[in-house]
């Protein structure tokens, strides 16, 4: 019951030893594994280092906010004001979140590493700060929540990717209505048409821009296009 009690009072209560010190920042570079490995199994850049050294640093910023009052409150009247350096945290984990966001061609990536990037600080901060029950669970909820929710979302929500189809025909057999029912019918949502007709070569490009789940059979629509006219190119880009 001793060691118990010895764990517990260095992971919750308010003093903060050398001992709540070290078991608080070890215990949040769990908490950072866990989530980095979440991230590096999806091959992502922010991936284990990254949620480690951000969950750590949080950590110890926020013993940081609790020990200055706790060795100043015998020396000055005023401690200080806990709450300060807890407040640049969300700041500057608001700034390192966005660099992870990227434009990668007509879509945007990294919004579930720039989520994760936040919820590491801020298990951190709550590791720290002594919430060690609240911390731990929310990272392993947070791990939950993006590969068992990942998992839902691809079977019931299919993610949608916006593309840009080009196709280049020769002569003028297009017949466009089949064209249009033919895309429709593999699950391609049009969003805009780009319509390019070169009379010298008697070749006419379209450029469709559409939103496209990660499940398209390509070869089976570049395939289809033969049926619709004399189709020279096909090509889908992000």
């Amino acid at each position: 019951m001793a060691i118990i009690d010895f764990f517990v009072d260095a992971l919750t209560g308010p003093e903060i030893t050398f001992s709540a010190m070290f078991l608080r920042i070890f215990l949040s570079m769990i908490a950072g594994f866990i989530l980095g490995i979440e991230r590096k199994l999806h091959l992502q850049n922010a991936g284990l280092r990254t949620h480690i050294l951000i969950c750590m640093s949080s950590c110890l910023m926020m013993i940081i906010s609790l020990y200055i009052p706790q060795i100043s409150q015998h020396r000055l009247q005023n401690a200080g004001d806990p709450t300060r350096i807890a407040a640049q945290i969300i700041s500057g984990i608001g700034f390192l979140g966005g660099g992870a966001i990227l434009r990668h061609g007509l879509n945007i990536k990294g919004l579930n590493s720039a989520a994760t990037i936040w919820a590491a600080a801020g298990i951190g901060m709550a590791l720290g700060c002594g919430m060690a029950l609240v911390g731990m669970i929310v990272a392993v909820l947070c791990v939950i929540c993006m590969v068992v929710f990942e998992k839902l979302e691809s079977v019931y929500f299919p993610a949608e990717h916006a593309k840009q189809l080009e196709l280049i025909f020769r002569n003028d057999s297009i017949d466009f209505k089949l064209l249009k029912k033919n895309l429709l019918s593999y699950g391609l949502i049009i969003m805009n048409v780009d319509f390019t007709r070169d009379i010298e070569k008697q070749k006419t490009k379209i450029i469709y821009t559409v939103k496209t789940s990660d499940n398209l059979d390509i070869i089976g629509l570049t395939e289809s296009f033969k049926d619709i006219g004399k189709i020279e190119k096909v090509k889908l880009t992000d």
